[in-house]
């Protein structure tokens, strides 16, 4: 998937290239080479800068001025999670079963969670809490200040699905083709 943001589209490519392009005209603004392929990780704009992560493990943030890269953070196994920006860091999960609070100015890694499964989904997040479900059937909770996980719900069934947020629920889709509702309250599944 692409991001827009101030006039400007970012879209990775399977040859490993994030691009950005004018949005009124299609121009190419700059291409900036990852030096491996993207998979399934759309970028992400936060300030100046552009987030994604590729299928060798690298986070890369890359200036959106002109293309050139910032910083690199290395994960253990591929990324094909899209990266989420807040709190003044990057979230992003690797199929090192990790999900890594990397700093979003300097690059270097302020926490990480293990899981006990790869984590493909982008987390979902609010309130200073970010959520992430993952190959090991666990819906998440975790606080994007120190990385203390505040719980875990059973989701029954591997996941690869982004949560989707509203108000006290989380809704999730899994690998046994059904859709989980979760209650953030009473942590537990509803349906």
């Amino acid at each position: 998937s692409a991001a827009t943001a101030g006039g400007v589209v970012y879209v990775g490519g399977g040859d490993g290239d994030l691009v950005a392009l004018d949005l009124a005209s299609g121009k190419l603004r700059w291409k900036y080479t990852t030096g491996n392929l993207i998979g399934e990780s759309s970028p992400a704009v936060s300030g100046d800068a552009v987030y994604i992560g590729d299928l060798g493990g690298v986070v890369h943030a890359v200036s959106v001025r002109d293309g050139k890269p910032i910083w690199t953070f290395k994960t253990g196994g591929e990324i094909k999670a899209s990266p989420v920006v807040s709190d003044g860091v990057v979230l992003i999960g690797s199929y090192d079963t990790r999900l890594y609070a990397v700093d979003a100015r300097t690059g270097k890694p302020r926490w990480s969670v293990a899981t006990k499964g790869m984590v493909h989904a982008t987390a979902g997040v609010r309130d200073g809490m970010t959520f992430v479900t993952g190959c090991d059937a666990l819906f998440r909770a975790i606080r994007i200040a120190d990385g203390k996980e505040m719980f875990q719900i059973e989701t029954g069934a591997y996941t690869a699905a982004s949560p989707a947020l509203d108000g006290n629920r989380a809704y999730v889709g899994t690998f046994n083709a059904e859709v989980v509702a979760l209650d953030l309250t009473r942590r537990a599944v509803v349906w």
